[in-house]
């Protein structure tokens, strides 16, 4: 199959979604695989190995290797896992050669045990419930002590037989690991729960991780001996951070120009102006960063585009205090004039690049494309036949982004003159980032690598990436058109814990932990941070809303319209200085909810992943948060719906979510909320 004719199937069903057409139902089939539950035996039993994943992480993938960082290397072998090897069709690349690539398995990836018969999802603990020892299924963390039990979220796929537990916060780097099933759960296998003989042999003969994680869960309370196990897997989590410590020291140490003074044009109430700077791609001709040990230089070189917004404003004189945007998925920086036309009126310049594979970005072969074939080119969508996804790829597509905004930020803290009038234009000493989608994906790691950024608003974005694709409802036709023939959908949903295996170090989860809290090394202090979210986002999908969050160690500054398991709630707006970031520095932080907004002519409406950016209460809280920033060194989260007289909530008579419940009472027959 060409790269075209895999087009034309992703195409279509892609352009349904992206309209926001309703575009039939896009939930997959039954398939093959699932097209009844097993009758019998009368027992929950674990599945036997077939030559395929009945558990992940796979301890079997890991290697002795000493020159890695974690001591193991993952290695696929295509004969013990036969069936995997046959079917995998075009993903087959992600198993054979990307996972070769890790040093260890995901810090935020999904684990997963198959069992021949059904679960009650009721019955199955969840978030803080699961990290207590008779939960009877969780994570824990062995190494390094002391032995801990670790929160997840658990749902069902395979028709109910297979239990998937997502970490509520990111694992630790470089740790072992272990997730298990006990006796424990027996009820909720409906009376009888047993491990599968391969399982039996395991626990017999343990090697030296799977002893010293047997040892922790007896320690933690979790089991009295192996008998009270069912399934277990202890494995190793992959170093995350290293390659982009060192690529931003290296940015660091070096000094970033215009190629010549930009190109500038007045354009109502902000002077637009091009200019072109050469910053260093880490990435090999392969498309991924393979930096090793601390130390990082560029492969290539490349010319970047940046467009510059200078406020024509009698509030402010150059240096402009600066604001640098992050564009969302399929757009490029000129998106970035949306921000302008607030922004300049207050006297902030603002500064926007193309992601990777986006707009004019040099990496980009085809810039005057569509938003659906740069969505297909940044998620590397391929031959369905032969090389489906290119994972390492993808996921450096996220490192490289955030590497070129660390040379922009070099740039800025020179507080260059733009124009060229002989006068410096931008105040690089106190920046602050906004982004929006996936610039607020891609905001994460930046800040958790530089303090050049005291403020930071990231609008509706998410962590857990593979997540995000499994459970948006945008991106639910993509994920049914590149499902590969006779491949069932409990095959799909077990897929993505070992795609967000290798997306792992790309991921903004990864980074959360080291925003507010355990701040890498060169990174300095951390920033004020106030994160965005629409309930129900159809793009970004809540769940991957909160793992970031959660990631991040935020709280809900109320009202909180939707509890969220592992979201505490914060202190009531205004909010300053909320959060201890050690050393005796105090910063802002948290999130807000966001269900309607108010339309120009007065309208209200359901708040959505790409109206809130530009709304009139989100527009609110983002400059309320920044403009205190910049007004006394100390952001401010306010209540925008309050301030600007906008209630919560659904009234009679607006249309319905989808089939979800209305904000305030349910849909009715006619589609529409009741009273």
């Amino acid at each position: 199959m060409t790269r075209a004719r895999a087009r034309g199937l992703g195409g279509p069903l892609l352009y349904l979604a992206l309209i926001g057409c309703d575009g039939g139902a896009s939930r997959p089939d039954a398939g093959a695989g699932d097209a009844a539950t097993d009758a019998g035996p009368t027992c929950t039993v674990l599945l036997e190995p077939t030559g395929t994943f009945w558990r992940w992480p796979e301890p079997l993938l890991m290697v002795d290797d000493p020159s890695t960082p974690t001591g193991v290397r993952l290695r696929f072998d295509a004969e013990r896992f036969a069936a995997i090897a046959a079917g995998a069709a075009g993903y087959r690349p992600i198993f054979t050669e990307d996972l070769a690539d890790l040093d260890g398995f995901g810090v935020n990836a999904e684990v997963f045990f198959q069992f021949g018969r059904a679960f009650d999802l009721a019955r199955l603990p969840q978030a803080e419930a699961s990290a207590r020892p008779e939960a009877g299924l969780g994570l824990a963390i062995v190494e390094p002590g002391p032995a801990r039990l670790v929160p997840v979220l658990v749902r069902l796929t395979d028709r109910d037989r297979t239990p998937m537990l997502a970490p509520m916060t990111p694992l630790p780097p470089r740790a072992l690991a272990v997730a298990f099933v006990t006796r424990a759960l027996t009820q909720a296998a409906g009376g009888c729960l047993e491990p599968s003989d391969a399982m039996r042999a395991e626990l017999a003969a343990p090697d030296g991780r799977l002893g010293r994680a047997l040892d922790a869960l007896r320690t933690l309370g979790v089991i009295v001996s192996t008998d009270d196990l069912v399934a277990v897997s202890a494995f190793v989590t992959q170093s995350t951070v290293d390659a982009s410590v060192a690529v931003a020291a290296d940015v660091a140490s070096r000094r970033f120009e215009l190629d010549e003074p930009a190109r500038c044009t007045n354009e109502g109430t902000w002077r637009r102006c091009e200019g072109m700077l050469e910053v260093g791609d880490y990435r090999d001709p392969d498309g991924v960063v393979r930096v090793t040990g601390t130390a990082a230089v560029p492969v290539t070189r490349y010319r970047l585009p940046v467009t510059v917004y200078l406020p024509l404003s009698d509030r402010a004189r150059p240096p402009y205090r600066t604001l640098v945007f992050g564009h969302g998925l399929g757009s490029d920086r000129h998106q970035g004039q949306r921000l302008a036309q607030f922004a300049a009126p207050r006297g902030y310049a603002t500064v926007a690049i193309d992601a990777v594979a986006h707009g004019e970005h040099p990496t980009n072969p085809a810039p005057d494309s569509g938003r659906i074939e740069t969505v297909l080119r940044f998620f590397t969508i391929g031959d369905l036949e032969r090389r489906a996804l290119e994972g390492l790829r993808l996921r450096d597509h996220f490192r490289q982004a955030t590497y070129d905004k660390l040379q922009l930020t070099r740039w800025l803290q020179s507080h260059p003159d733009v124009d060229g009038d002989g006068t410096a234009d931008l105040d690089g000493a106190d920046l602050a980032y906004l982004g929006v989608s996936l610039g607020g994906i891609m905001g994460v790691e930046l800040v958790a690598l530089t303090d050049a950024y005291r403020a930071a608003v990231l609008v509706v974005p998410g962590g857990r990436v593979s997540g995000l694709i499994a459970d948006s409802e945008l991106f639910g036709a993509l994920v049914v058109a590149l499902r590969p023939p006779r491949v069932t959908e409990g095959d799909v949903r077990r897929f993505f814990p070992v795609l967000q295996t290798v997306l792992d170090r790309g991921d903004a989860a990864s980074y959360g932990p080291h925003v507010l809290g355990a701040r890498l090394p060169g990174a300095g202090r951390a920033p004020d941070v106030l994160v965005g979210v629409v309930l129900d986002d159809d793009t970004v999908p809540n769940v991957s809303n909160y793992a970031l969050a959660r990631a991040m160690g935020l709280s809900i500054v109320p009202p909180v319209l939707r509890p969220e398991p592992g979201m505490p709630t914060g202190p009531p707006p205004p909010v300053r200085g909320n959060v201890d970031a050690g050393d005796g520095h105090r910063v802002t932080a948290g999130l807000l909810q966001f269900d309607v907004v108010r339309e120009p002519d007065g309208r209200v409406e359901q708040a959505t992943h790409s109206n809130v950016g530009d709304s009139e209460v989100g527009v609110d809280a983002w400059l309320a948060f920044l403009e205190a920033h910049w007004s006394n060194g100390l952001a401010e989260i306010v209540d925008p719906y309050a301030r600007t007289g906008l209630p919560h909530g659904r009234g009679a008579g607006e249309r319905c979510v989808a089939d979800a419940e209305c904000r305030t009472g349910r849909c009715g027959a006619d589609r529409r909320c009741a009273p």
